[in-house]
């Protein structure tokens, strides 16, 4: 079974800890122990911020699904990040001339997630089912 890299951002922590590998299982586990709205609770009193609490994965080219906690503690949203390459048009000169753009770290940001989308996200991506993942969050 593949490990993915595996890291999480804690709002007081000023880097991001635990990066190690994990297999799916191994994941699942980290996911349900993750403390989010009591992150999310230290996150609204800290008076010095770094980021909101936040679970990442990453394969072994880099894509991957990074979740935060953003809101308040009576109303609170996921955001899934779904990082990988892409290729699209941009323009300039007005317009006037586009053009293809590759991107290797593209990252789409959809909020208003819940808890179990971002979940599902996670588990499509260890299964590399990635256009489900394109479809829902690309």
């Amino acid at each position: 079974m593949e490990k993915l890299k595996y890291s999480e951002l804690h709002p007081l922590k000023p880097n991001l800890i635990n990066e190690q590998l994990l297999t799916k299982d191994e994941f699942i586990n980290k996911f349900n122990n993750f403390q989010w709205v009591e992150l999310l609770k230290l996150q609204l009193s800290a008076k010095e911020l770094y980021g909101s609490p936040s679970l990442n994965i990453e394969n072994e080219k880099g894509d991957g699904i990074a979740v935060s906690i953003v809101g308040n503690l009576h109303e609170y949203e996921f955001y899934v990040c779904y990082k990988r390459p892409t290729t699209y048009k941009k323009s300039k000169w007005f317009g006037l001339v586009t053009y293809d753009f590759y991107d290797k770290d593209f990252c789409s940001v959809i909020p208003g997630q819940t808890k179990e989308d971002a979940f599902e996200a996670f588990m499509l991506f260890y299964e590399k089912d990635y256009e489900k993942i394109e479809e829902k969050w690309g």
